[in-house]
């Protein structure tokens, strides 16, 4: 704390050297100032202070919308004095590359007590009456959540409705006037180079902002929850701006900053926000429902790479591979299969697995759509019905782990597909071998291998014996890389993964 505190200090007392230098300046050479002046400025400062005239347009139509936000939980405290993220695990926490950094400040109690923990972000007004925007993270696990108007006041919410899909969440507090609100502006009209400004409440700055420029546009996050595709930018986000808004020069919202990229836990140049588009269709399912209702196709998608769009003899990387059909659903019924290359759907091209996701879960549930795939270098056409996204798309079965074929290098264990284990695993056929037991913390587990599961083929072979494995593998580890064709009761998936056969 002690730190935190210093550190605008020393910016304020930069600053007052700056205008004290300025003061000495316009005192002893009054004349000179006077004669510049009467000069007028040149070109260069001309532009520089039409663009400061903009951002001041911008800064003065946003900040009176702009809020902090307070959520504070009461947790107990542990028996040593390490204090603990009370509000469980966040999108980004624990990874190295990207971190949840709304400002944590827990207040320290005696050991083994009730204490309180206080998170801080921003937000922003979407409607005169009192409604909130914000990121779920912000408020997740919250008991009590004060919002800060830009006036001072001081608000206690009286709803929170999130959705950490999206991490995007609607915040409600009783207000008797109309407040001042930032309009909604349009993301898909942003380019890359675009100005902008980033707003909120860094280390409990209030009334901060930053800019920068779009720096890229649907970004995938790698190894996150979040669904959506991002904007990228270099508009200064540090602890206590998420959930604040990033705007354009008009004064409009084109998304919500949310994550940073960072090897300092602070502002190293690459920041994100959830693009508005994406904020607005889930807020006005919040605001009216209460929850986010998705479509759903029932595939998993990956993204694809040089390498993967020779093999399925495609003339560029693009589109969303299918490597996992979950049985019944809507991708299954329409005939769908692995290694398809899903390039449009609804009649809009489908440029990767993100963009996929964005694109599917926006459908009308129960309505039936085009989607084209590239099947072995060949456009196949097909429809398809979509449902509403299920809460549990279920698992594999446990079977006797005893006995079987280990595979050292995958870190499994497995045994031939019999017909009565095909039916206990209930599955129609008996091709393959059934993953009987998976090594802790061997390939298989890292690549979400389950007991239960049944490896059906590897590259083109079909298993149906114990030479077709060995094969197999053999032919993978020449070409130091294995696909499996892994079958559930539920689904089926396609893994890709480096290997090297010890055989």
């Amino acid at each position: 704390m002690k730190k935190t505190l210093r550190w605008p200090l020393t910016l304020l007392a930069g600053g007052a050297v700056v205008l004290a230098s300025w003061s000495f300046l316009h005192s002893v050479q009054p004349a000179m100032v006077r004669a510049q002046q009467n000069e007028g400025p040149p070109p260069a400062v001309a532009r520089a202070d039409e663009l400061s005239a903009a951002f001041r347009y911008v800064a003065k139509k946003a900040l009176p919308a702009v809020v902090s936000i307070e959520a504070t939980a009461a947790v107990q405290s542990p028996r040593t004095m390490q204090l603990q993220d009370p509000f469980g695990d966040d999108v980004f926490r624990d990874h190295p590359f990207f971190r949840d950094f709304f400002e944590r400040m827990p207040q320290q109690q005696a050991p083994g007590r009730r204490r309180n923990a206080v998170a801080r972000g921003s937000g922003f007004i979407i409607d005169s009456s009192g409604v909130v925007m914000t990121n779920a993270h912000v408020v997740r696990g919250a008991d009590e959540v004060r919002v800060r108007l830009s006036d001072g006041r001081e608000f206690t919410a009286t709803d929170i409705k999130a959705d950490d899909l999206a991490d995007v969440a609607i915040v409600r507090i009783d207000v008797k006037e109309k407040l001042p609100v930032i309009p909604l502006g349009d993301d898909s009209q942003m380019e890359i180079g675009d100005w902008v400004l980033a707003f909120g409440s860094p280390f409990g700055l209030h009334r901060t902002v930053t800019q920068g420029i779009v720096s890229a546009k649907s970004r995938a996050l790698p190894e996150q929850q979040l669904r959506q595709e991002f904007i990228q930018t270099d508009a200064a986000i540090n602890p206590g701006n998420s959930g604040g808004p990033l705007v354009n020069m008009h004064g409009e919202v084109i998304g919500i900053n949310t994550a940073i990229s960072t090897s300092s836990g602070g502002y190293d140049g690459v920041g994100f926000a959830v693009p508005i588009s994406q904020a607005r269709w889930v807020g006005d399912q919040l605001l009216s429902a209460g929850k986010v209702r998705r479509a759903y196709i029932g595939v998993v998608p990956e993204d694809i790479d040089a390498r993967t769009a020779n093999e399925l003899k495609l003339s560029a990387p693009s589109g969303a591979q299918v490597v996992q059909i979950t049985r019944d659903s809507p991708a299954d019924k329409a005939g769908l299969q692995l290694q398809d290359v899903i390039v449009e759907l609804n009649g809009q091209k489908i440029t990767g697995s993100n963009n996929l996701k964005t694109v599917a879960e926006k459908l009308t549930i129960g309505q039936t759509y085009p989607v084209t795939v590239m099947r072995d270098g060949k456009p196949v056409q097909m429809k398809l019905t979509v449902e509403e996204f299920p809460e549990d798309l279920g698992t594999g079965h446990d079977v006797d782990s005893n006995g079987g074929t280990a595979i050292s290098e995958l870190g499994l264990v497995l045994q031939p597909l019999t017909p009565g284990l095909a039916r206990q695993l209930g599955l129609s056929d008996s091709v393959g071998f059934v993953i009987s037991e998976v090594v802790s913390g061997g390939p298989g587990e890292r690549y979400g291998l389950e007991a239960g599961s049944v490896i059906t083929r590897i590259g083109s072979t079909e298993l149906n014996s114990i030479s077709d494995l060995e094969g197999a593998l053999k032919e993978a580890s020449d070409a130091g890389q294995i696909t499996i064709f892994v079958k559930t009761a539920n689904r089926t998936q396609l893994l890709r993964v480096p290997f090297q056969s010890n055989r």
